[in-house]
């Protein structure tokens, strides 16, 4: 029922381990055909997506990216980025709630090898990752309210947090803080711990089973085996911040291509020719022909800039290097806008080209454009545009902290 507190205490599920990268992308479109059946229903309901999330914990969908040091797959970003798209052209509420498990995940590496190996370890057992960093007040991003002390042998948060996508469904639910000397540290809260409490009281007219409501700690106490510094995650050789934008990338393109495909049905199956058309089906009148055309090619160009940008991502990984970071930032930069500008012009032209009477509830294609609009407002493209135009006029780079 909507804003009920959430339980926690499901146990995580026991997961497969994934041989391929291939043997991923099976396994997604496997879970995919599970998850668009329901997403309809899901959306007008607001029913959390507990039992397709399971799924793709049980197949190992989460465990992807752990490194093969730690027995992982390592996983590609090309890879995440596929598995990302698929499950959000079914459904981009379950393509988002993996968001912040395969960007977090990365941090346990920056710690020592003992915590490594636990945090991997649980990660490939089943468990995963949500996020409560976000803080629903009018300070700047990244300025925190909550109360945070160091104790012994750990420390102890009290605060309210927001937008916390993933958490209702995860073991792991990270924030970040400062300690006393400003220093930058992430923190991992069992979600099971004394004092944690999750609301499902998001309310956003799109996304709308993201669970992306409230986390409240009260006193929790959070081992110091279960901090990591998050410093590292800025730094220009280390690509981690990347990965995220390029999954945003890829729930904007998700939803446009389902978008795209729904409009194409109802075109070629529900629409009758207006009057003026000289053809037997609306589907030959040659405006209708021309703007899906247009739709088509911002969709295919999204397709492609996505594919270019985790191209560059794995390369910068490998590589190490800082200009090869600052490649593939430039290029997830670009593929971001595309995706959401595809998202965005497809969802909206959908009813435009097919009619007053595919608004009607039954059909929820306005869902595409609520998802479209609401999950395109994440980190502003504008932002993306003045790092891009300052860089390729001015030759300013944009800071490792800027969201590109």
């Amino acid at each position: 029922m909507f804003n009920d507190v959430i339980d926690t205490a499901r146990p995580a599920q026991t997961a497969r381990r994934l041989a391929s990268d291939a043997d991923t992308i099976t396994e997604t479109l496997r879970i995919a055909g599970q998850v668009r059946q329901g997403a309809v229903e899901r959306d007008r309901q607001r029913r959390l997506p507990h039992e397709d999330i399971a799924a793709l914990k049980e197949a190992g969908i989460f465990a992807i990216t752990v490194p093969r040091a730690h027995g992982g797959l390592d996983a590609s970003a090309v890879t995440v980025a596929e598995v990302i798209r698929i499950l959000s052209a079914a459904d981009p509420s379950v393509g988002q709630i993996p968001q912040n498990h395969f960007c977090f995940l990365p941090v346990f590496s920056f710690g020592t090898k003992e915590q490594a190996a636990y945090f991997y370890g649980r990660v490939l057992a089943g468990d995963s990752i949500g996020n409560a960093h976000s803080e629903n007040t009018r300070n700047r991003a990244g300025v925190y309210e909550h109360d945070l002390k160091k104790v012994n042998g750990g420390w102890r948060v009290t605060g309210k947090k927001f937008y916390s996508t993933g958490a209702s469904f995860a073991q792991w639910i990270p924030f970040i803080g400062f300690d006393g000397d400003g220093k930058q540290f992430m923190f991992f809260v069992d979600a099971k711990a004394d004092g944690v409490t999750l609301f499902d009281d998001w309310t956003g007219m799109g996304q709308r089973t993201t669970a992306s409501g409230t986390t409240l700690f009260e006193d929790v106490f959070v081992p110091d085996f279960h901090v990591f510094p998050y410093e590292k995650a800025g730094d220009r050789d280390r690509p981690t911040r990347l990965l995220a934008a390029l999954i945003h990338s890829a729930i904007d393109l998700g939803i446009a291509e389902e978008a795209l495909a729904d409009t194409r049905d109802y075109i070629l199956n529900s629409n009758r020719p207006w009057i003026d058309n000289p053809n037997a089906t609306h589907a030959e009148e040659p405006f209708v022909i021309q703007s899906f055309g247009e739709l088509g090619l911002q969709v295919r160009t999204a397709q492609r800039l996505l594919r270019h940008a985790a191209h560059e991502i794995d390369a910068a990984r490998a590589s190490g290097d800082s200009a090869r970071a600052l490649e593939a930032g430039l290029a997830t930069a670009d593929a971001r806008i595309a995706c959401g500008r595809a998202a965005l012009a497809v969802a909206d032209e959908l009813f435009a080209l097919t009619g007053a009477r595919a608004t009607q509830e039954k059909f929820d294609l306005d869902r595409h454009w609520r998802n479209a609009r609401t999950h395109t407002l994440h980190d502003p493209l504008r932002w993306k545009l003045f790092h891009l135009g300052n860089y390729y006029l001015n030759g300013i780079e944009p800071g490792p902290r800027s969201l590109i």
